[in-house]
This record gives C-alpha cells, structure tokens and sequence, in this order.
C-alpha cells in the first residue's frame, strides 16, 4: 500500500501470505534418530487491524497488520479476527 497514509500496514494479500508460509516438511535429530514432521492440514486464526483505502480510480485496497499493542487505550483500534484453514495439496 504505497500511497497508504499509514505505511504500517502492507497489502492484504501480503499479510495472507507471511501468516501462511510455512515448511510442510521439518526434521530433527535426536540420538541416533531422525525425526521428521510432515503438515497436512492446518487451521489457525489471528487478529489484526484492517485499513481501507479508496484511491482516486475508485479502487478499494485493504491494507493489514497485526495488533501493534494490547494495552487498553482511550482509543482502541477494531481488531478484526482472520481463521484461515489450508490442506497441502499433492500434485499428482
């Protein structure tokens, strides 16, 4: 969102894509063992303020970012709440 006011907040799309990137795949070794982890499905959910903005051709661009503070404010900025549920998808 570069012409956005409050350059705090990034593109939507670029929120959704740092909360979901993730490794569907991890190991570790422990001993004489490796141990591995492969993620199949996850659902998970977190709060962040959302800014609207119209821009002079009429678009509307949604800007996001995390809670910047949780302490109570004479002010407080609406938390909105984002539950995203994704499954790995094998190409076959």
């Amino acid at each position: 969102m570069s012409d956005n006011t409050n350059e705090d907040f990034i593109d939507f799309s670029e929120f959704i894509e740092e909360f979901i990137s993730i490794d569907t795949y991890m190991e570790s070794h422990f001993e004489h063992q490796t141990v591995t982890l492969h993620v199949e499905k996850i659902t998970t959910e977190t709060p962040c303020q959302l800014h609207v903005e119209v821009d002079d051709k009429g678009e509307v661009k949604l800007g996001s970012i995390p809670p910047l503070y949780y302490v109570e404010t004479s002010f407080m900025p609406v938390f909105h709440n984002i539950k995203i549920n994704f499954e790995l998808e094998e190409n076959n």
